[in-house]
């Protein structure tokens, strides 16, 4: 340098072979980066040159600087490659602590990338370096383990990665790709997308400093009285919040989620702001708690034999239980939603702020011309009527973001994971090891939040999370044919299967030449439904791209999906985006990991399994097994040309597993010996219309039992079809009566027709609703007469809906406080897990900030409860809590006796060879399920916890019954008239009917006239004296409101 002598790749060679042997490590890195760097910068080379030197540096050497470089194979001409494999092998050999990934993708294509609008998917490919870079450094620790536990050591280390480096390693390639820029002269050269996102992150730092130094002073006074504003005022409330993270993840985590929002949520090319607001306030709270729990990630302690615990799974539980004892479950509290709404609003607002970008426009002269321009802008648009606040990308700003093959956005903690998930042990842990999961997606439900609280400390949910942790520790696999075969036609760029084209030609029509408005109006709207349907298709590609970019990352690796529940108790897995529950696609590119010896039984139910998915489903299992058999040229040939044979896989609604089922088929009757094939595919077993199930099961409908399969036969009963037939039947009737609409009708009434009302039937769709699906089928004809099975399924829903309409207009007299304390329906499933039903009109609040006022929904607000929609969802929650009992009872069973078990809701999957075995497990479970006096129990439950309130009904003055209350009345005390029902006389509800109210002694004297009048008015039909609409009373002049006891109606004979 002194001399400003370069020198070459022997100088070069002879520097970092000495930068090696610097006894400081850290001092070694930097040198060794520093002479990196400044090796691109002067010589503008391929840095692999160095590594020719073979003469000056050793193999090992090489490697270690391969690594200490962080260099790509994909960076290295191919002359070079071949010098780092060897090495790499040798150092696998030679030190049994390196674990190498076993099977690099260097040979799978890479996807032809979608133009997305915006950096998310580039992002992710980084997120799952640790998947798809052989040469990634791992850091782990063997020292405890024993050889055959070293793989679980490594892929934990990797785990660790995916969950912990996500924004640190966004950061790093906005940083690389800037000074790669700089290293190349800056403005000679287009900026990159992560070059542009690292100037702005460095512009954002300084400001969010600045504002938690302001923060900073508001808490501790120091700003003068006479400035004092509702901004300082502000800042009491979320400055203590916004310090708790670093500048630079605040930063980070903002342009992120910005960019993640970008184009979601029905605003073209932008976001709602109240949305990206507190979407950007949720983050921040979500990387504060993984925070917190990568503090107290060292939980096992010191002399734990580490080996032994992950050798043993119930000491693995009880070490974890142990911890878990030790924990504030408030360890992490949520923070106020306007917190995190002001949180967001400052954030958002400094990134607009700093948020530029180079446009280039040329004149009319052919000049060109070059300015900064804001990346995003604020603004409003009309939508459905309502005016609503947006933030936009600028226009040219989305054009230079759509010219780059950019990847979309996967919120890196919730990927599938490479190791068994952490088990439950807690409401609040389970799932992912330094990401923060919950047992329950509770909608912000704080009262649900409550009562699952208090069932995990009572170590009431043991059987919930037994049944979680067996859905959380079935292996999956990649399905590599299937994966062959989608990433083929992914890279065609055509439409095939579902998937949509890469190119969308969008041809509108010509714009009408008449004069006439409506015409103009027809075009207008035809030319956005033609936007839309191109919109779609883009979105729709976008997500598949998601899906095989992490199909690809995975695709030699051994994966798990942690699963949590919804308010109901259904089972769903936490990674969103690619999973077992996902369409076609996602379930025909996945595969059990572990392989099973098919057998005699197993090849006969992968026949039957591959005629079920191609829709031959109704038939008997012998004419569905000679379907399959007399289709098996058709399936050889979709095995060995999916893509230039007939294509006779194309032809179903679900082609992509009907493709893996050709390939599962294929490989095993061309196997030597097919009963001796080892299969992966999972075998699905569906219920029949479940909820029919539970509710003929309930009512003791042995009629409906038999339509719905709960009785043997040879073939199965369709209860869709039978349900059709039973309509034809009425319309021929009304047809020979002379209604035109049945002589149209007549013999038209297929099955598929009535399937979606009688599913959706017994799941509580309204009338309307029922007659909207019949119309949708029908097109423009009249709705049909309701079906005539089931009629015990139905007394029990409306038994369902005549409690839930009780305990929703009824209230806790020990805490009344107006109408938000009428009560949520509250019940217990099977396995004990508490579900409380969150409908309540929500009322939304106005929060000023310095983008816009946003209206929010604070959950920690009281609301009063949504009577109606409390009463027509409780049965189908209901049944929903049932089937969800039913499905981990039976994961549970399955992994007791050694089978692999998966399930998407009421279908339920294993390998071919254990369908029988899970057949048997299937319905013992059930029918042990409902052994128990499942609506006994329930009757018994809502008595006991909704013991003492009180609801209120309406009683004709003319009655006999009002002439007796008025009697009573006469000698009930003037106190117990006076008393309000939680003697809280402020509240005006009360005082409006309390010279209507009849107060009962809360005495169990049944001699008490107050009791007797009581007892009447609940001995009364409830259709005819339970009219509790207090809005409507001042129209009733004819009728007094009176205060009783809650009562339930008698439940249904079976």
């Amino acid at each position: 340098q002194k001399y400003n002598i370069l020198g070459n790749e022997t100088t070069f060679a002879l520097i970092l072979k000495a930068a090696l042997y610097i006894k400081e490590p850290e001092e070694s890195k930097i040198a060794i980066n520093g002479f990196n760097k400044l090796w691109r910068l002067k010589k503008k080379e391929n840095i692999g040159k160095i590594f020719n030197e073979n003469s000056i540096l050793t193999n090992e050497e090489i490697l270690k600087l391969f690594k200490i470089m962080d260099i790509n194979f994909s960076e290295l001409k191919q002359e070079y490659r071949h010098i780092l494999k060897p090495i790499a092998n040798i150092e696998k050999e030679k030190n049994s602590r390196t674990l190498c990934l076993s099977h690099p993708l260097e040979n799978i294509p890479e996807l032809l990338p979608t133009n997305i609008f915006g950096p998310g998917l580039q992002l992710l490919k980084k997120s799952l370096r640790p998947l798809t870079d052989p040469n990634i450094e791992i850091d782990y620790n063997i020292k405890d383990f024993p050889k055959e536990y070293h793989s679980v050591a490594f892929n934990m280390a990797r785990q660790k990665l995916l969950e912990d480096n996500a924004l640190d390693i966004a950061l790093e390639r906005w940083k690389w790709d800037h000074e790669q820029l700089a290293q190349k002269g800056g403005l000679r050269f287009s900026k990159s997308l992560n070059s542009i996102l690292f100037e702005w992150h460095s512009l954002m730092i300084p400001l969010i400093k600045e504002e938690i130094e302001r923060c900073k002073n508001a808490i501790n006074g120091l700003i003068d009285k006479k400035i004092i504003n509702n901004v300082n005022n502000d800042r009491l409330s979320y400055g203590v919040f916004i310090q708790l993270l670093a500048p630079e993840k605040l930063s980070t985590i903002t342009i992120l989620e910005v960019l993640r929002l970008h184009s979601t949520g029905g605003i073209a090319q932008g976001m709602r702001t109240a949305r990206a607001i507190l979407s950007v306030g949720k983050s921040i709270e979500k990387e504060y708690a993984s925070e917190v729990l990568k503090k107290n990630k060292n939980f096992l302690g010191k002399n734990v034999n580490l080996s032994q615990i992950f050798g043993n799974p119930r000491q693995f539980q009880t070490m974890l239980q142990k911890t878990q004892n030790n924990i504030n479950f408030e360890i992490n509290p949520k923070w106020p939603t306007v917190v995190k709404a002001k949180i967001g609003s400052i954030l958002i607002s400094i990134l607009i702020h700093v948020a530029k970008i180079d446009i280039t426009t040329e004149t009319e002269k052919g000049d060109t011309i070059s300015q900064k321009a804001p990346a995003f802008y604020h603004t409003y648009q009309y939508q459905k009527g309502r005016k609503l606040g947006v933030i936009k990308l600028n226009d040219q700003v989305m054009k230079q973001l759509g010219s780059q093959p950019l990847r979309g956005n996967i919120h890196p903690r919730l990927l599938p994971m490479l190791v068994e998930p952490k088990p439950w042990i807690s409401w609040d842990s389970g799932g992912y090891y330094l990401s923060k999961s919950t047992v329950m997606r509770s909608r912000d439900s704080i009262e649900q939040i409550q009562y699952l609280k208090i069932a995990s400390e009572r170590n009431n949910l043991k059987s919930i999370f037994e049944g979680l942790d067996v859905l959380g520790s079935t292996a999956w696999a990649i399905n590599i044919p299937v994966f062959n075969v989608v990433i083929e036609v992914w890279n065609s760029g055509l439409e095939f299967a579902g998937i949509p084209p890469a190119e969308s030609n969008i041809a509108f029509p010509p714009r009408p030449t008449s004069k006439d408005p409506a015409d103009k109006i027809s075009w207008q709207i035809q030319c956005r439904q033609i936007a839309r349907d191109a919109q779609n298709k883009q979105s729709i590609r976008c997500d598949i791209n998601y899906k095989l970019e992490i199909a690809r990352a995975f695709l030699h690796e051994k994966m798990y999906f942690p699963h949590n529940l919804d308010f109901r108790g259904r089972a769903y897995p936490i990674p969103p985006h690619f999973n077992h529950l996902g369409n076609d696609l996602c379930r025909g590119l996945l595969t059990f990991h572990e392989a099973k010896e098919i057998g005699e039984s197993g090849l006969r139910w992968l026949k039957i399994h591959l005629a079920n998915i191609c829709g031959f489903d109704k038939e008997s299992f012998l004419e569905r097994e000679a379907f399959t058999v007399e289709n098996l040229k058709n399936i050889f040939d979709s095995a060995d040309n999916p893509l230039k044979g007939s294509g006779w896989w194309l032809k179903f609604d679900d082609p992509w597993q009907t493709l893996a089922a050709c390939f599962e088929l294929t490989a095993a009757l061309r196997f030597p010996d097919p009963h001796k094939f080892k299969s992966r595919l999972p075998i699905h077993q569906d219920g029949t219309c479940n909820g029919l199930q539970h509710y003929a099961a309930l009512g003791g409908d042995i009629l409906g039992a038999r339509q719905v399969n709960l009785e043997p036969s040879n073939r199965p009963y369709d209860v869709y079809t039978r349900v059709a037939e039973l309509v034809n039947e009425q319309v021929q009737k009304d047809a020979k009566e002379g209604n035109h609409l049945a002589v149209l009708l007549k013999d038209k009434i297929a099955r598929k027709i009535v399937k979606q009302t009688v599913m959706t039937n017994v799941y509580g769709v309204t009338y309307v609703g029922a007659r909207n699906q019949i119309l949708n089928q029908l097109k423009n004809l009249n709705s049909l007469p309701r079906e005539m099975l089931f009629v015990r399924a139905h007394k029990i829903q409306e038994w369902l809906n005549e409690a839930a309409k009780r305990i929703s207009k009824s209230i806790d007299t020990s805490s009344y406080n107006g109408l938000n304390h009428m009560t949520s329906v509250i019940w217990t499933s099977p396995l004990n897990l508490p579900i409380v039903q969150p409908y309540r009109k929500s009322s939304r609040k106005q929060i000023k900030t310095n983008l816009q006022s946003i209206f929010i929904t604070d959950p920690n607000d009281v609301s009063p409860v949504d009577t109606r929609k409390q009463q027509t969802a409780f049965p189908p929650n209901f049944i929903h809590s049932l089937d969800a009992t039913h499905m981990l009872m039976s994961a549970i069973s399955c992994k007791n006796a050694g089978l692999t078990f998966a399930s998407v809701h009421d279908s339920y999957w294993t390998h071919a060879a254990d369908v029988d075995n899970m057949n048997v497990i299937l319905r013992e479970t059930f029918v042990k399920l409902h052994e128990e006096n499942i609506m006994e129990n329930l009757l018994n439950e809502f008595r006991e916890r909704y013991k003492g309130y009180k609801t209120l009904i309406s009683i004709s003055k003319d009655s006999k019954e009002m002439e007796e209350i008025s009697s009573t009345r006469k000698h009930v005390s003037q106190s117990i008239k006076s008393e309000s029902l939680n003697n809280n006389r402020k509240s005006e509800t009360y005082k409006s009917l309390l010279k209507d109210t009849v107060k009962t002694n809360n005495k169990e004297n049944t001699t008490n006239p107050s009791n007797q009048v009581t007892e009447k008015i609940n001995s009364l039909n409830a259709e005819n004296t339970i009219e509790t609409d207090i809005k409507n009373k001042t129209k009733k002049k004819e009728s007094v409101h009176v205060w009783v006891d809650l009562e339930f109606p008698p439940l249904p004979k079976k």
